[in-house]
């Protein structure tokens, strides 16, 4: 027995110089994994707070229309079927609107602002929109009836394109940790057929051979998770501090967001598994072909 256990201690102690790079290559992966995480929350935030858009539509009167004009607007809309409210929004809620673009210190009654009206739309409303911006051109001259529904429907397009692209590089990260820890495993079989001949003639079972071999890269895979999970989430704080042109997980719920922990947890987690998992069925496979 005490040979036996020798044998085994021998065949997982013995360490060869491409272990040591073994950590930063599943860091590598593992930090791409993450942040392609990272990307499909950011993406899929996006979308829910676009999602408001497709009930919401903009009219813009043109500044000069009379006030009879405009009441006769307001009753159009009020009357079209599928539309559930109708705002028209008064002179400080526009300045606060064009603020941003114009600055807080310019008289906006002097100049030719539109007059805008806020539109709240039915989900399943059937309205004839192309109808409605004809008898509006007739009543208002002028006016401009926005709607954002295309807008919305090509960024779910190209968020869906986004998650597919994102998905299938986390697929590729973590399948190169896959193969990594099958050829790693492969490459040591062969210096070490000495020691799985002794350990099978001392009467070890497979499992007993295998079991070190696969803790000892569960622990790889672990160690180099934590690497790249960490490494993925300082990028992250890095690019939340970058101002407004990065918007990451969510803009209020902050560093301890549990999509985002979960997600780093996850990629470490699953780097260890599938490191351990790849190592114990090559290791099996190898050992069910020796005498």
């Amino acid at each position: 027995m005490m040979r036996l256990r020798g044998a085994q201690r021998r065949l997982t102690a013995e360490r060869d110089e491409a272990a040591a790079f073994v950590p930063w290559l599943v860091a590598l992966m593992v930090y791409l994994a993450g942040l392609g995480g990272v990307g499909l929350i950011v993406l899929d935030d996006a979308l829910r707070a676009a999602a408001p858009l497709a009930a919401t539509m903009t009219l813009q009167v043109p500044a000069d229309a009379s006030k009879a004009r405009l009441e006769t607007v307001l009753a159009v809309l009020r009357q079209t079927p599928g539309v559930v409210s109708v705002h028209l929004l008064d002179a400080p809620e526009t300045a606060q609107l064009v603020e941003p673009w114009l600055g807080p210190s310019v008289p906006l009654d002097q100049l030719p602002v539109p007059h805008l009206i806020d539109l709240r739309i039915a989900p399943d409303a059937a309205t004839d929109f192309a109808a409605l911006r004809r008898q509006l051109a007739t009543v208002a001259p002028g006016a401009r009836l926005d709607d954002q529904r295309p807008l919305l429907a090509g960024m779910r397009a190209a968020t869906r394109r986004l998650d597919g692209v994102l998905g299938a590089a986390i697929l590729v990260a973590l399948l190169l940790i896959a193969l990594l820890a099958v050829f790693a495993v492969r490459s040591n079989l062969a210096a070490r057929r000495p020691a799985l001949e002794l350990l099978r003639l001392l009467g070890a079972d497979d499992s007993d051979i295998v079991r070190p071999v696969a803790t000892r890269w569960l622990w790889l895979g672990l160690a180099g998770g934590a690497i790249g999970a960490g490494a993925a989430l300082l990028t992250i704080l890095a690019l939340r501090g970058a101002g407004a042109v990065v918007q990451l997980p969510p803009p209020d719920g902050g560093i301890a967001d549990w999509r985002l922990l979960a997600v780093l947890a996850g990629a470490a987690l699953a780097a260890g598994i599938i490191a351990m998992a790849s190592a114990r069925v090559t290791m099996l496979r190898h050992l069910a072909q020796l005498p």
